[in-house]
């Protein structure tokens, strides 16, 4: 669960939604991340699931389309599934295909995120959260995105 709070001096205080809790997985590349391994940059976590088509597909297209060089982790929120990080990876990479253009294939890691989402209490797909270089939640957005520049606001508060 998060809670609000502030960081840096008396003078420059910026408010914040509290820290990420710790979390720790390995991604379909076969890399494992974590919030030590995350710590000085900024980053977006994805909450999604290996079920959630159009509107979460939709939005990892727009983050890719309009957030150049974004770090983004896609994490799951579904314990139980039989569908692989690999398939879900390519299923999302495929949304974007028309007639022969094949699209984009989204460079962001795939992983399980079910503690997190859990500390977090996210109850939507798709839940944005932006996790600045110390390790802390600046903003969260539910749902889908229909403002692209909210979304720049967001990530300007990270970048």
């Amino acid at each position: 669960m998060l809670s609000p709070g502030c960081i840096g001096g008396d003078d420059n205080e910026i408010e914040t939604m509290g820290e990420i809790p710790d979390f720790e997985a390995v991604a379909d590349d076969g890399e494992n991340y974590s919030k030590s391994s995350m710590m000085g940059q900024g980053y977006i976590i994805l909450f999604s699931a290996e079920w959630c088509n159009a509107p979460c597909h939709n939005v990892m297209h727009k983050l890719y389309n309009n957030l150049e060089d974004a770090t983004v982790l896609v994490m799951s929120t579904d314990p139980n599934t039989d569908i692989t990080l690999q398939e879900w990876h390519e299923d999302a990479d495929d949304y974007d295909d028309e007639d022969n253009d094949s699209g984009v294939d989204l460079p962001y890691p795939f992983m399980k995120g079910v503690e997190a989402s859990n500390e977090l209490g996210i109850n939507a797909r798709p839940t944005l959260i932006f996790v600045n270089a110390d390790g802390f939640v600046m903003a969260e957005h539910e749902g889908a995105v229909n403002s692209i520049d909210e979304l720049q606001e967001m990530y300007d508060l990270i970048a």
